[in-house]
């Protein structure tokens, strides 16, 4: 009984840190805000975790295990069109659910060994999956790529990823009142998609049409243009 309620404070912890975080940047957030966000005491939270940097890593390991294990490849048939969009939105919903790891990157790499050397070698596994998941899009007919181009669409990929929510704050389009608003999840999407755009074939090309349909406009060119205009 007892080992149940330890594994259920931990989880809370974890869950109401990660909330936390995401809403006001881990740099804001200190122990006790986690403690009396939860209703128990600073003591109570020690008991799981020491510090905030072992909440930030077990955090990270579970981002990394979350999203490496929904990026496999299917086991029992070759990808289809469907498997590509469905990519994205895995790396888009796990790229929100844990937007704190990338928006306050480097002061969690400067000031967190763990995380130092965590952050990269998830970076690499990722970007090794996506090698893999584009050559399988390739050989089923689906894409028409050089390994140069995917090595590079990878990157352009990674870069937008992981600063989506760097340039929405700096924008202005993301503010704390904001900050659930499902949409800048799709508008993530959205802009991974077009980058795949050029290298689409067959039923591929037809199911990316399909999707930039539902997907619609974005607002975000339009409302920074009309910013430097004032």
């Amino acid at each position: 009984m007892s080992h149940s309620k330890t594994l259920k404070t931990k989880d809370r912890i974890l869950q109401i840190s990660l909330q936390l975080f995401n809403e006001r940047g881990e740099r804001s957030v200190t122990t006790n805000h986690i403690a009396a966000e939860l209703g128990i005491s600073p003591g109570n939270l020690y008991y799981h975790f020491r510090n905030k940097q072992e909440i930030i890593k077990e955090l990270m390991e579970q981002y990394q295990h979350a999203t490496l294990e929904l990026l496999a490849l299917p086991e029992d048939r070759d990808v289809n069109a469907n498997d590509k969009i469905r990519y994205f939105q895995v790396l888009s919903s796990q790229l929100w659910a844990y937007r704190f790891l990338h928006r306050d990157v480097y002061h969690l790499t400067e000031n967190n060994d763990d995380f130092r050397k965590i952050y990269p070698r998830f970076a690499g596994k990722v970007m090794q999956q996506g090698q893999k998941i584009y050559r399988a899009f390739v050989n089923a007919g689906l894409m028409q790529m050089t390994e140069s181009e995917i090595e590079a669409l990878i990157i352009n990929l990674w870069i937008v990823l992981t600063n989506w929510t760097n340039f929405l704050y700096m924008s202005g389009h993301l503010k704390d009142s904001n900050h659930l608003d499902e949409k800048w999840v799709w508008q993530a999407l959205r802009q991974m998609v077009f980058l795949e755009g050029p290298y689409l074939r067959g039923e591929s090309r037809q199911t990316y049409e399909r999707l930039l349909e539902t997907l619609g406009t974005s607002e975000l060119f339009a409302s920074l243009s009309a910013d430097r205009e004032d």
